[in-house]
């Protein structure tokens, strides 16, 4: 996953290059054949810049299902039950979350920049997905009863074939 993303962001950077450098060329050759023209600078800095923009923008989403335990099925929630499904950086502070009413299973999800917590995540940001189900809806503070569960490895945004099993009861 890393090494996909990796090549993504060399691509990229390499497509900025390539546009800065004929921009440049571009200012430089206007300069030569006349007097100096700050417009024909400044119209390279801004292709550059805009440029940089458009590469770093990225839309953030995850995606993926969610599944019980077969041993915790009968201990879920029936009516008023409420699902979480947070995405955490790596110290623990919640990024996004998502609140499902009545979870139906399997439960597919898609969270969104809409769900984020600090606007304009970065887009090589590592994130761990917990999900909390419950039927008194405060997420973050587990009680006994409800029922938890991880993605074992960290994410990244964009991965779109995250699974999750809730296989713990607090």
């Amino acid at each position: 996953m890393a090494g996909r993303q990796e090549e993504r962001r060399r691509c990229a950077a390499g497509r900025v290059r390539r546009a800065l450098t004929l921009a440049w060329a571009g200012a430089a050759n206007s300069i030569r054949d006349s007097a100096p023209s700050r417009s024909a600078l400044v119209l390279a800095l801004l292709a550059g810049a805009a440029l940089l923009a458009g590469c770093a923008k990225r839309e953030f989403y995850l995606c993926g299902s969610i599944t019980i335990a077969s041993v915790l099925q009968h201990k879920a929630p029936q009516g008023n039950a409420v699902m979480f499904i947070i995405a955490k950086n790596r110290g623990g502070v919640p990024m996004a979350v998502q609140r499902i009413v009545n979870p139906q299973f399997p439960v597919t999800f898609t969270i969104t920049p809409a769900d984020l917590i600090v606007p304009e995540l970065p887009a090589d940001t590592p994130l761990r997905i917990e999900v909390e189900m419950n039927s008194h809806g405060a997420v973050g503070k587990p009680l006994r009863g409800d029922l938890e569960g991880a993605h074992p490895n960290l994410v990244y945004p964009g991965d779109r074939r995250i699974h999750v099993v809730i296989d713990r009861q607090v």
